[in-house]
């Protein structure tokens, strides 16, 4: 039945959660497809910010390197008011929680990311399929059979809608969006401008109109973005913007808003793009219907604060590709899949949330909330920023490594402070003979890994063979010999312990030495057991 299909998985939705969800795919070994309506790759930087956990995310698929080398690390967002410095809000790591070897958010241009993802599904001989709207889906329970526009029909085993706000996947599935779209237009612009800022930071105004922003890119470019003033929306010569789409913005207009709100003593050299879109909160009623996963912005869109879209939809892609790899491959029971959505619904949802309360907060027109912005923002700044918990709060908050999973059946038994549904943290090791330089370089491959910290309490060799003669499914055992202190201290073994770590590089259990029944009894639960895979038969 599976040769019989044109692919194990179809991803409809070429931008970074489709083409990151069909590259783990591929390297995992799935047959994928990826088709998108468009009629090629995006052109303008769009979404241009990448966080800590995405980078981790990138190197995991071994495209971090070519991402860093073509952005630009942002360290810190100067905060100003009404043109005044008031203070810095840091955008690097600081502590053992938050440690990564990506201690910044990189500026990268999302043309610039969607060429590297592409690029890397080139190697595993997957091409994108341009210009392929889906006019039709049709989920049979054995399959799911996707109409095209050139009248051919493609059948996969799963579907994923990667293909953003306005998905046709998540109508034919008939999910809701359900949420508010905001009374404020939003500004995005890449310009040049005739002066050099000469700093690697972003910088925020807040007014009492909202707020605006440069960003810096590799390019040499700036990113400008913000809240669109009334008058400037309510102008003859704008198109306004609607619900869903991007509408253009005079050249002249750009300009009189950019000297009006920016404080800056430049001029606009160069306009690349410029555009005016509205503000939402939405998220879909499920994120899986059937054989059907929604993912990125056709399960969930926000406002802009903190650039956290782009970085969103790739946590999905990574959270939801693992799963389908091991389902297809016959190494796990096809109810893993359903953690995709009690996994990632939530972590949706508390984005949402923050990202609502701190849009409302820095556009608000009430007295409230501009006293708020102009007064009490801007003095709390100026002290906070001095404060290291409040730097690490703010980083941890915006880099997306407080993102866990702790009440999931995804995830086993533990103990102490480091627990399942963690993410896995970052230590430094001595490099290996492979080229690992950290843990999380360990844990890289495909399937679990088994971290075993005091290993002579443990019988490693047969460890591994009893999980390897146990599942379907790779489990890689690692050693992390006493040398390394650093490491221990991270992952707090004050004992012998082992760590389980899952593939997209989160903690599935932590077990002392007496306690590892306990861990292979949940991989019972999400592994398929050799002996129940019967020759012959079709395991995806």
């Amino acid at each position: 039945m599976r040769d019989e299909r044109d692919c194990d998985v179809l991803v409809v939705g070429a931008g970074p959660t489709g083409l990151c969800t069909a590259l783990m795919l591929a390297q995992h070994g799935v047959r994928v497809r990826v088709v998108d309506a468009k009629p090629g790759p995006v052109e303008q930087a769009r979404a241009a910010i990448v966080h800590a956990r995405t980078l981790e995310h990138f190197d995991r698929l071994g495209v971090a390197e070519a991402a860093v080398s073509r952005g630009l690390p942002i360290t810190d967002v100067a905060i100003h008011e009404a043109g005044r410095h008031v203070g810095d809000m840091p955008l690097a790591g600081e502590g053992t929680a938050d440690r990564t070897r990506f201690p910044y958010a990189l500026a990268l241009e999302q043309f610039e990311t969607e060429r590297v993802l592409v690029e890397a599904l080139k190697e595993h001989h997957v091409d994108v399929e341009w210009n392929t709207p889906v006019t039709d889906l049709a989920d049979t329970g054995a399959d799911v059979r996707v109409g095209t526009d050139q009248g051919r029909t493609i059948t996969a085993r799963w579907l994923v809608g990667a293909d953003g706000a306005s998905s046709a996947v998540r109508g034919f599935v008939g999910q809701s969006f359900d949420g508010e779209t905001y009374d404020q237009a939003g500004m995005l612009a890449d310009v040049t401008l005739d002066v050099d800022l000469g700093v690697r930071r972003m910088r925020l105004n807040l007014t009492r109109g909202g707020f605006v922003g440069i960003l810096p890119l590799a390019s040499g470019r700036c990113r400008l973005f913000g809240v669109v003033p009334r008058e400037l929306e309510q102008a003859p010569a704008q198109r306004k913007p609607s619900h869903e789409a991007y509408a253009p913005l005079a050249s002249a207009d750009l300009q009189q808003w950019f000297d009006g709100y920016f404080k800056v003593d430049a001029r606009l050299k160069e306009i690349v793009w410029a555009s005016m879109f509205r503000f939402h909160s939405r998220i879909a009623s499920r994120f899986r219907v059937g054989n059907v996963f929604l993912a990125g912005d056709a399960a969930h869109i926000h406002n802009p604060a903190g650039g956290q879209g782009l970085n969103l939809g790739v946590g999905d892609a990574v959270n939801l590709a693992w799963k389908l790899a091991q389902v297809v491959n016959g190494e796990a029971p096809e109810r893993l899949l359903d953690t995709y959505e009690s996994e990632r619904r939530p972590i949706a949802r508390t984005v949402l949330k923050r990202t609502d309360l701190g849009f409302k907060l820095e556009t608000g027109n009430s007295a409230v909330a501009v006293w708020m912005r102009t007064h009490v923002a801007t003095r709390v700044v100026g002290v906070v920023s001095r404060l290291a918990p409040i730097r690490r709060m703010f980083f941890h908050m915006f880099s997306q490594l407080w993102i866990r999973y702790r009440d999931s059946p995804a995830v086993g038994p533990g103990t102490g402070q480091l627990r399942p549904g963690d993410r896995a943290p970052y230590a430094e090791i001595r490099p290996t003979p492979d080229g690992a330089c950290s843990v999380l370089d360990l844990t890289h491959g495909a399937g679990y890994h088994v971290l075993l910290f005091g290993a002579r309490s443990f019988d490693t060799d047969g460890l591994a063979a009893r999980l390897d003669d146990r599942y379907t499914a790779a489990i890689t055992t690692h050693v992390i010999p006493p040398e390394e202190e650093a490491a221990y201290r991270v992952y707090q073994a004050n004992g012998p312990l082992l760590v389980l770590v899952r593939p997209d590089g989160h903690v599935a259990a932590v077990a002392e030495p007496h306690a590892v029944d306990g861990v292979v009894a949940f991989l019972d639960t999400v592994l398929t057991r050799v002996k129940s895979v019967r020759p012959g038969t079709d395991a995806a």
